[in-house]
């Protein structure tokens, strides 16, 4: 019988050691999972007398690729700014509790590996050594703060469907976010994107396994987009002059214990481009910048960041990392 979509959930825990399989302990509400396990073939292509190509397919490395996506709540986006960036800083004594993300530049600069539940109504499956390459948010005024997800994590087990307990928290409408531009409020953002990029490359070793010896997180970029009401010449100003103004874009909503925030700062943004658009009855401006790295935005490993990622919620120390 055909197993209905709506029945799909996802859950994640961190993992002591990379690789080693761990139940959910959060889940997270989803729009979308993809996950893949990634198979590769290496062709037999030894000349044999025939006129043909392949005579075989033998199995080489394994490895998954997951992707997925929502709306933001402001405790489950923890582990994905937690898992792109690494270095976190939790302060607090009681709800609410705020955790500072920045990039990790101590050690091995690795950040922490996760395991990824996906239930899908037949089973479940697990995906160990979830390493996130890829963390975008997309915000408007007429629609809710959403974001994507994307990573690498060793090829999927099938595991006992765990009993899912989801947050009681809700997702955040776009209309909350308090924008600044060079430290300067901002009344004029219709939309945006902030996306945060990490590779992972997945070191296939000949250590007798088919597994990758280790799925290895590179250096972190950051870039995005604004589409700007235009009033006036400030942020075609900003373009022309390479003034690399700081964007902040702060949602938060609720009071006292139950109060969140989700909150994405570059104090040092290059526009690439402003493009005047006339498109509709007012006048646009569609900005596209890359955030610099910077040690304003470095967490406590040092060095530099390009940005930093807070967030307010009632979740404890020791949870995301």
């Amino acid at each position: 019988m055909p197993q209905p979509t709506e029945r799909s959930f996802a859950g994640i825990a961190k993992e002591t050691t990379f690789g080693t399989a761990v139940a959910a302990t959060a889940f997270i509400p989803v729009t979308d999972i993809k996950p893949k396990d990634k198979l590769t073939l290496l062709d037999d292509k030894g000349y044999r007398g025939s006129m043909v190509e392949v005579y075989d397919k033998i199995s080489g490395p394994l490895w998954a690729e997951l992707e997925f996506g929502g709306d933001v709540f402001p405790d489950t986006i923890g582990w994905a700014v937690t898992g792109i960036l690494g270095d976190l800083t939790t302060t607090g004594a009681s709800a609410p509790f705020t955790h500072a993300a920045a990039v990790l530049n101590t050690g091995t600069a690795q950040p922490p590996s996760y395991t990824f539940t996906d239930y899908y109504a037949i089973t479940a499956r697990q995906y160990a050594g979830l390493k996130f390459s890829e963390l975008g948010f997309k915000f408007s005024g007429d629609g809710l703060l959403q974001y994507s997800a994307k990573g690498l994590a060793l090829a999927s087990a099938a595991a006992s469907a765990p009993v899912p307990s989801f947050t009681s928290g809700a997702p955040i409408a776009g209309w909350t976010g308090a924008v600044q531009i060079a430290g300067v409020s901002s009344l004029l953002l219709l939309d945006g994107e902030f996306t945060v990029k990490r590779p992972v490359t997945a070191l296939n070793t000949a250590d007798g396994s088919q597994a990758p010896y280790a799925l290895w997180s590179g250096p972190v970029s950051v870039a995005g987009k604004m589409t700007l009401i235009m009033e006036d010449d400030a942020q075609l100003t900003n373009y022309l002059t390479n003034a690399k103004p700081a964007l902040d874009f702060n949602f938060s909503q609720g009071a006292g214990a139950s109060a969140v925030q989700v909150k994405l700062h570059a104090s040092k943004c290059a526009y690439s481009d402003a493009e005047i658009s006339r498109g509709k009855d007012y006048i646009e401006l569609s900005v596209t910048y890359e955030a610099l790295a910077n040690a304003t935005d470095a967490g406590t490993s040092g060095g530099y960041s390009p940005c930093k990622i807070t967030l307010q919620n009632a979740v404890t120390s020791g949870t995301y990392k």
